[in-house]
Parts: C-alpha cells; structure tokens; sequence
C-alpha cells in the first residue's frame, strides 16, 4: 500500500523487503501477481496513476487489511490528509520520521522524507475494510475512530462512512472507549459468532 521514494527495494527497511520476508514468500503466489508501489520510479506520478489503472483492472480492491499509527493514519496518509484522496507522493511529517527513525538505526538522516502511498479515497473504494489496532498507545486513535465524527486530522474515522468495515482491536486498544461502547461491540461479537456456529451461510451474507 506504499513505499518509501528512493529507498533501493532490497533495503531492509523497504515495504518490499517487508511484503516478501513477511507474506509473499509464505505463501502460494506468483511474482507477477504482487503489487507493490516502486519507490524508485523515474517517474512518481505516472507510478501512482499506474497503481491506481491496476486496482481498477483488476476489479477493485476485494479486501483492504492494514492498521494504523498513534496518529490514526492510514498507510501514509497522515493527519490532514484529503479522505477523497488517491495514490500519491506524500512528504512526511517530522514526527514520522522521528518515530520511524528506530527503523534507522536512530540516525534521522537516514530516514526517507517522502513515500508513495495509497489514498483515503483508494482504500474507501475497497469491497471490504478490515483494520488491525493492538496496543494501549493507539487507544486514543480508536476511539477517535468510532466515538467522534469523522475528521481528516484522524483519517481512520473515515471509515465510519464505508458500508463493510471491521476493526479487530486488543483489550489495550480499547482503554479510551467508553465502557458502555465496549460491552456493545462485545455483545455485537458475541451474536455474531452464535450466528456462524448456527448458520455459517447467513452470517457470511450479512
């Protein structure tokens, strides 16, 4: 979903690198059906466009997963990024670079200041959206996700508007919530899962 500019693809630290040492290569896929943004491009904006032609190609997007930063960003798309928007390059803000500088053995020089990455709008295009949120330091984005209105300084609350999405959160996630919101998203789960143990067939529609 996006890539460092001007990162080598073999660097440890690239999202190539990431995708085939942490799922590509795990499982049953051919090379020329992966699809990972070339940071490296002469030309940046016709890789976006390129990007954007493929997903429409295929189809769609069938089913979006990824997470989000303690900023509620989605890919690179930081606080104050358009919800309607698309793959682009994106300049990052000083304190990504500073979070991802550990990446970078501490040295912020090291670190890119741009990156190509999805949109808003691209991710909202998809089928199916399903975000994973685990941890205490990303409980306050959660809750800006479901218990406030949607605002492009958190983009993750972009996704109250989108008719098929799912966040899979830890209790950790959890702690800035309402107690009322978690036990009515625990019951949510509880009827749920009582609907595939029944009737697998009528959840899956629904």
């Amino acid at each position: 979903m996006d890539e460092y500019v001007g990162l080598p693809r073999d660097h440890p630290e690239s999202y190539h690198s990431f995708m085939w040492n942490n799922f590509f290569k795990h499982i049953d896929i051919k090379a020329e059906n992966t699809h990972i943004l070339d940071g490296n491009a002469a030309d940046l904006q016709a890789e976006c466009q390129a990007f954007e032609d493929k997903i429409t190609a295929a189809g769609g997007i069938e089913l979006f997963v990824g997470g989000i930063g303690p900023d509620g960003h989605i890919a690179f798309n930081e606080p104050g990024s358009s919800l309607v928007s698309r793959t682009r390059v994106k300049t990052l803000a000083k304190d990504t670079i500073i979070a991802n500088a550990r990446f970078f053995d501490g040295d912020l020089s090291k670190v890119p200041t741009m990156a190509l990455t999805v949109g808003v709008g691209t991710v909202m295009d998809a089928k199916e959206v399903m975000i994973l949120i685990t941890g205490a330091h990303k409980a306050f984005a959660l809750y800006k996700a479901i218990e406030e209105g949607v605002n492009h300084m958190w983009t993750v609350s972009a996704f109250q508007q989108h008719p098929q999405t799912v966040f899979v959160c830890d209790e950790d996630a959890t702690l800035e919530l309402r107690v009322k919101t978690v036990k009515y998203f625990k019951g949510m789960m509880y009827v749920h899962n009582k609907l595939v143990e029944t009737h697998p067939l009528d959840a899956k529609k629904n």
